[in-house]
Formats: C-alpha cells, sequence, structure tokens
C-alpha cells in the first residue's frame, strides 16, 4: 500500500535538501519545518533607490538572480521589493544575502513539476552540482555531514532552525557561491523542463534492477559504503522510526558523492526515468513516497 504523503515547503525545506537529499537513492532522511510567511509587502519605491544587486554585486549572485527572473518572474519582482525595502532600513550584504537564499530555496517546491521534464543531462548536472557542495562540506567537516546531526537541526522548531541552516552559507564565502551556482543550476535545468519538457515512463523492474546492480558495484569497490547500503538495505520492512535510526549513523555526504557516482553510471535513458520519478519528490518534502521508492529500489535479497 502507498504510504501517507507528506509534504512541506518553504526555506527550512529548501536548506534541509542540501544535505538530507544526498542519501538519495540509498538511504534519503528528508524531512522540513512547515512554510514560512510570505514577507509582508512593500510600498512602492522610487526607482533611484538602490537595488539587490547595487549591493550584493559580485558573479554568483547575479546569476543566481537572473536565473529566478526567468523561471520565476513573480518571485523575482517580490525580492526586487523587499530588498529595497530592507536597503531602504540599512540592511547590509549578509541581511540581503539572507533574503535572497529565502527567495531561492522556496524554489524547490515552486519548480519541482517543472522538473519533471528535465533530459538526463539535466538531472545529472544537479546531482553533480549537489556533490560539489557535499565534497565542501565534508572537507570543512561539517556537521550536515553527520546524519544523526541532521536529525537534530532538523527536530528544531523553525525559529532555531531557520538561522541554524544559513549560518552553512555566510556572504562571500565560497558555500555561498556554491549555494547561488547550484540554485542557478536548478532554475535553469527547471525552465529546460517547462520549455522543453521530456515525457518519461514510471521506472520499471528493469530500471530498479540496474540501478541496485550499479549501486552493489560500488558498495564492492568502497566496503564502508557497502556496508552502510548493507545496513540500509537491511533496514527494509521495519517502522520509518527505525529506518531513520540506521540514516543517523550515516555519513550523509558521501552517500551523498556515492549518490552522484551511481547517477553517473547509469544509461541515460534509466537515470532520466528514476529522477524524474524522485527528484520533484524530494524537492517538495515527500518523505514517505521517496523512502518507499529507495526501499524498492534498494531492498537486497
Amino acid at each position: 500500500m502507498r504510504p501517507e504523503q507528506r509534504r512541506t515547503s518553504g526555506l527550512g525545506l529548501g536548506l534541509g535538501v542540501l544535505a538530507a537529499v544526498s542519501l538519495g537513492f540509498l538511504a534519503l532522511f528528508l524531512i522540513g519545518p512547515g512554510e514560512q510567511p510570505p514577507a509582508p509587502a512593500a510600498p512602492p519605491l522610487a526607482q533611484s533607490q538602490p537595488g539587490l544587486l547595487d549591493v550584493l554585486s559580485d558573479p554568483p549572485t547575479r546569476g543566481a538572480v537572473a536565473a529566478l527572473q526567468v523561471a520565476a518572474p513573480a518571485t523575482y519582482a517580490e525580492l526586487e521589493v523587499v530588498s529595497r525595502a530592507a536597503i531602504a532600513n540599512g540592511a547590509g550584504p549578509e541581511r540581503l544575502a539572507t533574503i535572497t537564499l529565502e527567495a531561492l530555496f522556496a524554489q524547490f517546491q515552486h519548480q519541482a513539476g517543472a522538473i519533471k521534464g528535465a533530459d538526463s543531462d539535466g538531472f545529472q548536472s544537479v546531482v553533480a552540482g549537489l556533490r560539489d557542495g557535499l565534497e565542501q562540506m565534508k572537507a570543512a567537516d561539517s556537521p550536515w555531514c553527520d546524519g544523526a546531526q541532521i536529525a537534530a537541526f532538523l527536530s528544531q522548531n523553525d525559529a532555531d532552525l531557520v538561522p541554524s541552516l544559513l549560518a552553512e552559507f555566510p556572504y562571500d564565502s565560497p558555500q555561498y557561491a556554491w549555494a547561488m551556482g547550484w540554485m542557478t543550476r536548478i532554475l535553469t535545468v527547471a525552465r529546460q523542463g517547462q520549455t522543453r519538457p521530456e515525457r518519461h515512463a514510471r521506472p520499471g523492474f528493469r530500471d530498479e534492477a540496474t540501478l541496485q546492480q550499479t549501486g552493489l558495484a560500488l558498495g564492492s569497490e568502497q566496503w564502508a559504503l557497502g556496508l552502510q547500503i548493507a545496513a540500509f538495505a537491511n533496514s527494509e520492512g521495519r517502522s520509518y522510526a527505525q529506518m531513520q535510526d540506521v540514516v543517523g549513523n550515516m555519513d550523509v555526504c558521501e552517500l551523498g558523492v556515492a549518490v552522484e557516482i551511481v547517477s553517473e553510471r547509469l544509461p541515460d535513458d534509466v537515470r532520466a526515468r528514476i529522477w524524474a520519478d524522485l527528484m520533484p519528490e524530494v524537492m517538495v518534502g515527500n518523505t514517505p513516497y521517496v523512502m518507499y521508492r529507495v526501499t524498492d529500489y534498494f531492498f537486497i535479497g
């Protein structure tokens, strides 16, 4: 029986994806807080008032805002109004970077339907971009690589969670530049999926077998990773809480890199069908469905 769906949205979901989607095919654990209330509309300001890109003039921000303008014009217009009001009230680069991140990461939910129509290369581009960020986190010994720490973070209420997440992306840092670049990539792929959509069939038995064989082959090359895959596979059929316990003992960043390797090794058509099934559900936070599908893909014996 298909499990009950649980959908979440907003900044917490978007930022949570950065760490949690790294469990991907192997052991996805994605959960987030409720949707953040929309920022109140500000009165129109004179056009002479400095805008967002007058303050945040770095190329990564410019690229992400340009992609947002194309993919989500209404959100872009709201960001312009809110940022001009913030500048008028004395906001500096850090505050404006936070406002921009909020607008961009909220697009995870809004672009989920469009990205379903992406092609195989587009899906791989998104996953490869995630790998870049996870490798940065791993090198910096980020707490987001610790499955148990992720569970602790995501059990916080919104008021405590959002500052913890945003602290991972201080303005003018490598992490911030990566987040801007990755969101630019996601918005671009989503736009392509909307304007030139491809129709993907549901993954079938052969797709699942190919994915499972590819994952097992990688696990045999990396024995520590193989043990983590086996631990997750052996939790199949238990309660969701028990699966979460298994995930809590995993290195999320290491698994995320493995997801990209497995994805890259798949035939193009198999990759497209699997990601068209999973990626939109990941982006809206439909955890039970994704866990249900992942156990189908990776139940071993």
